[in-house]
């Protein structure tokens, strides 16, 4: 059941390793690069971030967790909140970077930036071009047609890391084949960074375990629409589907009686065996992310300036000032003085 995509190269999510020591004008210039060579996926990867940031399970979905908004062991999520409310769109701060002493105006912002998108670990984001999309979905033969995603990323892993080293040599021994796996936006922050987990699964109607499937309309469901970063060029709402790679190992349940009857139940289920086209991982040393679909469903946010994106970045006191002037015309219509001088303007007018 192996089968393998090969995809033209593309654009990486890349940069230099960053030192141990940097200073802020080099986090400018990692940055700047990496919004200029690929800010889609740039775009992407923070707007995942930023799910996991405005979820109130953000104690479970947003690990790792920035350092710098830790002190004492406790987690300062407002101030973290504050300085992603801080961060301009992508192509807006392209432009300010370009400015004398932005750094020093932008430190937080820049620092937040710069750890999210360079210095976390593997893996990286490779763009797959639309004319591969097909290859992609390809790895998975379903029977039911579903919608195509807006955008498709590779995930790419060191060949030289010790956690690949040791997936080749699992895939060789017993051979692979793909699933995908659908959950909530804010979750795939977590995903991303340590793979999928059985410990942080939900359904274990046919156990415990990390449940996927064959068929993209199954999976689909558990990747509702979520709110992600409102600055984003892809929109607002977007929701992601893992295409997973799994090892064809004895402990994935499956249905697969024709070789191994009892490979189609686990012994804590309590639904009876497997569903067919379902795969359920016990282990999550057998399964790992390749790609990730990603679909995005509002208008892409536009930079504006002046009045328009003042409204935009301050909508709770314009509701306020709104309702308080609702509230002294209302007050005014039932006032006498207020009626008298109203009909005398009006007089003078000949209104």
């Amino acid at each position: 059941m192996n089968q393998r995509a090969s995809l033209a190269d593309e654009t990486v999510i890349a940069t230099p390793r960053a030192p141990k020591k940097i200073t802020g004008e080099n986090k400018i210039k990692n940055l700047k690069y990496l919004l200029e060579s690929n800010i889609v996926a740039a775009d992407i990867r923070w707007s995942i971030f930023v799910a996991a940031c405005q979820s109130y399970r953000f104690d479970s979905c947003l690990k790792p967790y920035p350092n710098r908004f830790i002190a004492d062991g406790n987690k300062n999520i407002d101030a973290l909140r504050e300085v992603v409310d801080k961060t301009n769109s992508f192509q807006l701060l392209l432009k300010k970077m370009e400015e004398q002493n932005f750094y020093r105006a932008n430190e937080d912002v820049v620092d937040l930036l710069h750890w999210v998108l360079i210095e976390s670990p593997e893996p990286r984001f490779k763009n797959v071009p639309k004319k591969e999309f097909d290859t992609v979905m390809r790895l998975v033969p379903s029977e039911v047609s579903a919608d195509y995603p807006k955008l498709i990323f590779q995930m790419v892993w060191s060949p030289e890391s010790s956690s690949e080293i040791k997936w080749n040599e699992f895939s060789k021994k017993y051979g692979s084949f793909y699933a995908y796996h659908g959950s909530r936006l804010e979750n795939f922050h977590s995903i991303l960074h340590y793979g999928l987990q059985q410990h942080m699964n939900k359904n274990s109607l046919f156990g415990k375990g990390i449940y996927l499937s064959s068929e993209l309309t199954v999976s689909l469901p558990y990747s509702p629409s979520g709110y992600g970063w409102g600055r984003s060029i892809h929109g607002s709402e977007l929701s992601c589907v893992a295409v997973c790679e799994i090892i064809n190992h004895p402990d994935v349940k499956c249905q697969d009686k024709d070789s191994n009857p009892s490979r189609s139940i686990t012994t804590d289920s309590i639904g009876g065996e497997v569903p067919n086209k379902y795969y359920l991982v016990v282990n999550s040393d057998l399964v790992r992310v390749r790609y990730l679909l990603v679909y995005c469903k509002q208008t892409p946010y536009r930079v504006s300036s002046g009045a328009v994106s003042w409204l935009r970045n301050h909508k709770v006191l314009v509701f306020i000032m709104s309702y308080l002037v609702m509230l002294a015309a209302i007050g005014a219509y039932h006032n006498p003085h207020a009626q008298r001088w109203w009909k005398i303007l009006l007089r003078k007018f000949n209104l």
